[in-house]
């Protein structure tokens, strides 16, 4: 409920050119959150906000104003701890934001089959939809689109069983 609060306030103040560049710095500091160093400027009693604000927009590499603003607030009300959250919350608003979705393909495909995947599931959804292979030892396909809450799997030997039951039904 905080995280959506955060977020939506962030997402109503800035405009579409600066969504991207402000979702980037987000993601860059939600990537080094866990980090000792990071956890100690943070909670630092040493330095003051505006000096952490400044250490935390170089490394987010971000000096828009509203993202340094919103910062500010994190750390005024003690809430950088929910910077991971903020992010994927962030993600999920800026992907439905420009209608573009990632997601991951499990199994062994080639690049075509992959391809084809992206274009049908773009047509599906009215979206642009890029997919990562990981390649790994199933017996068949998985696709995962997470914000779109997607999940199909092709598993081999589940058609296999469902064909043969189809057939002893027909008998």
């Amino acid at each position: 409920m905080v995280v959506e609060k955060y977020t939506k306030a962030l997402m109503a103040s800035l405009n579409e050119d600066e969504v991207v560049k402000v979702y980037e710095a987000i993601a860059r500091l939600a990537l080094v959150a866990k980090d000792e160093k990071f956890i100690l400027i943070v909670k630092s009693p040493l330095l003051s906000v505006d000096e952490k604000v400044k250490i935390l927009s170089e490394i987010a590499e971000c000096n828009n104003e509203k993202f340094l603003n919103f910062i500010r607030i994190l750390l005024e009300n003690k809430r950088m701890d929910l910077i991971k959250e903020i992010h994927q919350s962030l993600y999920e608003k800026v992907s439905n934001l420009f209608k573009t979705y990632a997601g991951r393909v499990e199994g062994k495909v080639s690049e075509e089959t992959l391809k084809a995947i992206e274009k049908k599931l773009s047509e599906k959804f009215g979206a642009n939809i890029k997919l990562q292979l990981k390649e790994s030892e199933l017996n068949g396909i998985k696709v995962f689109v997470d914000v779109l809450n997607v999940e199909v799997s092709i598993v081999e030997d589940r058609v296999k069983q469902e064909l043969l039951n189809k057939i002893l039904k027909a008998i």
